[in-house]
């Protein structure tokens, strides 16, 4: 039974927490769209050991009250500080020196990152908590962050899992922790990642779950499943037809010759990259990749490229108007990504008319499989792949596409969707 009545007219105080925003990629910017659109609806804070101006320029003024260390942050790196779980240790510590007023707020939602869980210890008994655990962490139980752009592994696989044991063990009894408190809950971003919630943690996953469905709870209010609570975008930042900033914004783009796909995500193995361009070969497209990378990995990407003739085109740093027009005039988005948890690009894509042809597999299954727009296609069907490029010719299929990627984003994928799904995971216990 929820304690923060309906007809109460007092907004909901809800304090949403991120261990760091540095890297501001996909999953922080969905954050900060969160928190802009609820902040015209509840009281929110944000509690983060690690802000930057680039991602507090991008909260656009929103009446949020933030809790920060009064000095950077510093996060430890090197093996020794891995085997030790020094970044880990430090964040507990550095939790314990930011002064937040927990009587001021109704409920807590920890955004998975380094260094959010270690706040846990410190939320009284009777908030509500609500981990947001988009996946559970990568590089502590998988090995595809481990492995370099050709997929080969930077150093033996069984030394990676011995240099994370103890890591592990703290974020395991950090959610055994959590999972025990009254009013607790703990959601996926999808269905394929609530059904590793339990692979990873042994919670129970129910297959029938509704996005933003509250847990089953024991006697004590516990929970006794994973749920989970999908992403969405933003209509207003997707316009179905370019505005003229999105114009404005073309004309100071570099050209690129010739029909091209984009893929979005830092380059690497884990993002399947590599596999992307290879699957471009002898199709006359050309490859946008946005989303940075380490320069030797771009230039591996580049040469490759060379080699097998496709061209290749790495895009800086985008503005939303800029990345609009790229997605738009692309003749598909195109994703190899390993078991990406969510799938947000093909939903991004949707948006604005474009055709998503996506590996079929982990989120993107979630987000497509229940949609007759673009194609989810075998990692190692090169075949399939080849007759989906060459379909992207076909205008009639192409426009159908779009009409119906569109009307799917909007019913299932927007901001109201997912903040009254948010706050039924937060007053319903």
């Amino acid at each position: 039974m929820s304690q923060h009545d309906e007809e109460d007219i007092s907004p909901l105080r809800v304090l949403i927490v991120r261990g760091s925003f540095a890297s501001l990629g996909g999953a922080e910017r969905e954050l900060l769209q969160l928190m802009r659109a609820t902040s015209m609806k509840w009281k929110v804070g944000l509690a983060t050991l690690e802000m930057t101006e680039e991602a507090e320029a991008l909260l656009d003024g929103a009446p949020i009250q933030m809790y920060q260390p009064k000095t950077a942050h510093i996060w430890s790196h090197g093996a020794l500080a891995e085997i030790v779980a020094r970044s880990s240790r430090d964040a507990q510590k550095a939790w314990r020196d930011i002064e937040i007023p927990w009587s001021e707020y109704d409920a807590v939602h920890l955004s998975v990152c380094k260094g959010t869980l270690e706040l846990l210890p410190l939320i009284p008994a009777q908030l509500p908590v609500h981990y947001h655990c988009l996946e559970p962490p990568r590089w502590l139980y998988e090995d595809v962050l481990h492995r370099r752009l050709d997929g080969k592994p930077k150093r033996p696989l069984w030394l990676t899992k011995l240099l994370f044991t103890r890591q592990r063990r703290r974020d395991r009894a950090f959610v055994r922790q959590l999972i025990q408190r009254p009013k607790s809950s703990i959601s996926g971003n999808s269905m394929w990642i609530q059904r590793r919630i339990k692979t990873v943690y042994r919670l129970s996953s129910d297959p029938t779950k509704e996005n933003g469905e509250p847990p089953l709870r024991d006697e004590r209010g516990a929970p006794l499943e994973a749920t989970h609570l999908m992403h969405v975008i933003d209509l207003e930042q997707w316009p179905l037809e370019a505005s003229p900033e999105e114009k404005d914004a073309a004309k100071k783009m570099v050209a690129i010759d010739g029909p091209y796909v984009v893929t979005i995500g830092r380059i690497s193995h884990v993002k399947g990259t590599w596999e992307t361009l290879r699957s471009l070969a002898e199709t006359g497209l050309c490859l946008v990749q946005v989303g940075g990378g380490e320069v030797r990995d771009r230039n591996a990407l580049m040469e490759e490229g060379k080699r097998i003739g496709v061209e290749v085109h790495c895009m800086p740093r985008l503005s939303q108007v800029a990345l609009c027009h790229l997605i738009r005039n692309a003749r598909a988005m195109v994703s190899h990504a390993h078991a990406e948890p969510f799938g947000l690009t093909p939903i991004e894509a949707m948006a604005v008319g474009t055709p998503a042809l996506m590996v079929d597999e982990g989120g993107f299954q979630c987000t497509m499989s229940s949609v007759d727009s673009g194609k989810l296609l075998r990692r190692d069907d090169a075949q399939a792949w080849k007759e989906a490029y060459q379909s992207l010719d076909d205008e009639p299929l192409r426009a159908q596409w779009a009409n119906t990627g569109r009307t799917y984003v909007q019913e299932h994928f927007t901001l109201s969707v997912q903040i009254a799904a948010l706050e039924r995971m937060l007053t319903q216990y």
